[in-house]
């Protein structure tokens, strides 16, 4: 059970791994505009995760829903737009991170 989205169930079905998730999460908030905070779906906009599940996604990583859900409220202040960009720019980091070799 996430620890910071509620609404969200716990299931057996598999899941992609980390990485894969924190792309997946990347791709459906680039197709949006606005985040917003403290829960998945509020009229009709969505946070972080939210738009991941609206994307198509069933099933992500409890750590990834957990990071991304923490990252997405920690500026409450921010407007939507603004916490977009702010989320999106952190996405873009932690894929760019993950996707380079290790040595």
């Amino acid at each position: 059970m996430s620890r910071l989205r509620h609404e969200l169930q716990t299931t057996n079905k598999p899941c992609m791994s980390y990485q894969d998730a924190f792309f997946r999460v990347m791709q459906a908030v680039g197709r949006n505009r606005k985040l917003i905070h403290g829960r998945l779906h509020n009229n009709g906009d969505s946070c972080a995760i939210g738009c991941t599940f609206n994307d198509g996604v069933k099933v992500l990583p409890i750590t990834v829903i957990d990071e991304v859900a923490a990252y997405n409220d920690s500026f409450p202040k921010l407007t939507p737009q603004q916490r977009w960009k702010r989320v999106m720019s952190w996405l873009r980091w932690k894929n760019k991170l993950m996707s380079k070799p290790r040595r």
